[in-house]
């Protein structure tokens, strides 16, 4: 009797398991949900990091960190939109056909190969761009713990703060600096 009780639990649970995998999934009836960049998580924290350290003789210095910080976070806004109008995945295909076609004809077609050129090209850009956005975030989160270290330190124990701080802004914007030199993309037209 027992075991014929554990059977039918087994082909309950084997039935409830067979019928959750063949569900379809269901539609989406709103917009997709964003999720927060973490530029902003950074920028917030900063913030909060900066709000804390009233009083203290390094608050102008934090208060420096602090708008490099909202600059950075703007132009990785502005790199990643740029990124979103590129489209990656879709300039790999154009350059992939491109290739495909420039194979098949031995030719070798001078407006075919500039196109190919300039997609490839493109896709460098996306490339820089990419290593551009991941080098400012890197650098805001190691200001953002640069901050936060200092806001916690109830000593000096190392670097004084402010000097700490002043390194924190330049390295940020040493890295500003790079992005700024990045080409702009919005004059170009589709690949």
């Amino acid at each position: 009797m027992a075991l014929l009780a554990v059977l039918v639990l087994l082909a309950i649970a084997a039935g409830s398991l067979l019928v959750l995998t063949r569900r379809r999934p269901v539609a989406r009836t709103g917009p997709p949900i964003r999720e927060r960049p973490h530029d902003v998580v950074w920028v917030d924290r900063a913030e909060l990091a900066v709000g804390e350290l009233s009083g203290r003789p390094c608050r102008d210095d934090a208060e420096d960190v602090l708008a490099e910080l909202r600059a950075a976070a703007a132009e990785v806004e502005t790199i990643s939109r740029a990124l979103a109008a590129l489209r990656a995945s879709r300039l790999r295909r154009t350059r992939d056909q491109l290739a495909t076609r420039l194979a098949a004809d031995a030719g070798g077609g001078s407006e075919l190969s500039a196109a190919h050129r300039a997609v490839c090209d493109r896709l460098a850009t996306v490339e820089r761009l990419r290593a551009t956005r991941d080098a400012l975030t890197t650098r805001m989160h190691a200001c953002v713990t640069g901050l936060e270290r200092v806001r916690d330190s109830q000593h000096v124990v190392g670097p004084v703060p402010g000097v700490e701080l002043v390194e924190l802004r330049a390295n940020l914007a040493e890295v500003r600096v790079l992005a700024a030199r990045l080409p702009d993309i919005t004059a170009q037209g589709r690949p």
